[in-house]
């Protein structure tokens, strides 16, 4: 059985763009730990990740 990246997976659900690879998600995920590294600043980390995860949803769909 071959393996397919996790990406595919929240693609094939709907709940990833299409147009999200994982060096996207590695790579921003890489920019939030470089800002935001320290206790005092987890209230940044936690909104730079809730910002990313947004932007990886797919946009809403209109009826």
């Amino acid at each position: 059985m071959a393996r397919r990246p996790p990406t595919d997976a929240g693609r094939a659900a709907g709940d990833l763009r299409s147009d999200v690879a994982a060096e996207d998600i590695a790579a921003a995920l890489i920019g939030i730990f470089t800002v935001a590294p320290r206790p005092e600043r987890e209230d940044l980390a936690a909104r730079l990740l809730d910002l990313l995860m947004d932007g990886l949803r797919p946009a809403a769909r209109t009826p």
